[in-house]
């Protein structure tokens, strides 16, 4: 048997990072453990001040429901629970994100121009020469000379949607019924545009629903459904 290699002290020593890791799980303890010294009456105190975390107020529900069930405190603390959780979610999922708003001045009328634009939620792949993955786009827009407009768009392909022919878009918002209209193809014959008409009509329920889905032919492609997450959005801005 050889000789064996002294063990370094380092190996032995816990590292600042383990003394800070342990000091701040014996923090979280005391925290607790302080908690459940207070009385329900005192936990739902703090679960209701407002100056406090939503998450911090949780806990303390959480602490009278385990330690306090049959209290009158627990069936208010059930009560309030699910504001809490709903205003948590809201912290935690910001609504209203996914939408770009922008405004520049046209040139031409010397007025603003403004636009509230949201991203597909799916994506979706064509055939070549317009493969690669893609996702369409949504933009509302208030012009000041061109009017009030609802474009969908794509990065490249070709949307059916021309003077000729016709131009189905279904649109469905939420779990309403599908509804068919017909679109209008770009002043500058792009194959990547198509413009739906009824914008007050379309703006107006944006601002209540979660979700528009929005189905459009594409060459060679057939039916393609683009899901729109457009919860949040904010048709003030657009006149501002």
């Amino acid at each position: 048997m050889g000789p064996q290699r002294p063990v370094s002290s380092d190996a032995v020593a816990p590292s600042d990072a383990t003394k800070a890791g342990v000091g701040a799980i014996e923090a979280a303890a005391g925290d607790q453990a302080s908690s459940i010294k207070l009385s329900a009456t005192e936990l739902l105190a703090l679960a209701r001040d407002k100056s406090r975390s939503t998450s911090e107020r949780l806990e303390q529900l959480r602490v009278i429901d385990e330690h306090y069930p049959n209290s009158p405190e627990a069936k208010q603390a059930t009560a309030l629970r699910p504001e809490l959780e709903t205003q948590l979610n809201a912290e935690l999922n910001p609504v209203g994100q996914q939408w770009s708003y922008d405004s520049q001045t046209d040139d031409m009328s010397g007025k603003d121009i403004h636009t509230a634009r949201v991203t597909s939620a799916n994506s979706f792949e064509f055939d070549f020469p317009y493969s690669g993955q893609q996702q369409a786009k949504l933009l509302i827009r208030r012009h000041p000379r061109w009017g009030n407009d609802v474009i969908l768009s794509i990065d490249k392909g070709q949307i059916l949607c021309h003077s000729f022919s016709s131009c189905p878009i279904r649109v469905r918002f939420d779990d309403e019924t599908a509804k068919t209209l017909t679109g209008n193809e770009p002043s500058d014959n792009s194959s990547e545009s198509v413009f739906i008409p009824g914008y007050e009509n379309f703006t107006r329920k944006l601002g209540s629903a979660k979700r528009v889905r929005i189905e459009f032919n594409v060459y060679q492609q057939g039916s393609v459904m683009a899901e729109f997450d457009v919860s949040g959005f904010d048709r003030k801005r657009l006149s501002k």
